[in-house]
């Protein structure tokens, strides 16, 4: 994989993942309850779905990108629809309500918030379809599909992973802000998918 496509692929998962979804106000309402130490377990549970479903989705890809330039077209135009579908409805969404009493729950179990993070982000049905109309857009057909996707699938897990820590340690600072700020997230992320749905537009099988 190129470097300058990783970096560009570094800064297109670092505009996504920093958009507050179920999995980043999840972690934001552990790390109130429970303090943000034993949210790393919530996150970890989160990019261990998250993985799990990029796995899915690159394997997929690999047998149906492989076959045909028709395949190829018809991913791709999912993918632009997809994006400019996500990208409306991210602009048009209006910011949920965080509730919190300001105690914390020290013991508490680890285990149970890694299988709360986990289940959030594995039971978001739109992961996978996110991920797939995400991915050909940096995938080089003449280099080897594996190789590119054991860079993309860790890079975006951790991306992912930093963000709902950055929000959960934050989650005080933010609290009497949030819907402001999720408000405003929430278009600049709608943005990057609509402009993102542009780009895979013009996109050919061998760029």
């Amino acid at each position: 994989m190129d470097l300058h496509i990783w970096l560009t692929y570094v800064l297109a998962c670092a505009i996504l993942t920093m958009t507050p979804g179920p999995s980043i106000l999840l972690g934001v309402v552990h790390s109130l309850n429970y303090g943000t130490k034993n949210t790393i377990f919530t996150a970890l549970g989160d990019i261990s779905a998250n993985f799990i479903q990029m796995l899915l989705v690159a394997i997929g890809l690999g047998a149906i990108i492989s076959t045909s330039e028709l395949a190829f077209q018809v991913i791709k135009w999912f993918g632009v629809i997809t994006l400019l579908y996500m990208g409306i409805k991210m602009i048009k969404s209006k910011p949920k309500k965080i509730e919190n009493d300001g105690r914390i729950i020290v013991n508490v179990s680890r285990k149970k918030l890694y299988i709360k993070g986990f289940l959030v982000a594995a039971g978001n049905p739109k992961a996978i379809v996110f991920f797939t109309a995400f991915f050909p857009q940096f995938i080089d057909l003449n280099q080897s599909l594996f190789l590119q996707m054991s860079i993309m699938c860790p890079t975006m897990a951790l991306m992912d992973f930093f963000f709902v820590m950055f929000y959960a340690f934050n989650a005080n600072k933010f609290l009497n802000k949030f819907e402001k700020n999720i408000a405003n997230i929430n278009k600049m992320g709608g943005g990057a998918l609509i402009g993102a749905s542009g780009f895979l537009a013009l996109s050919s099988k061998n760029s």
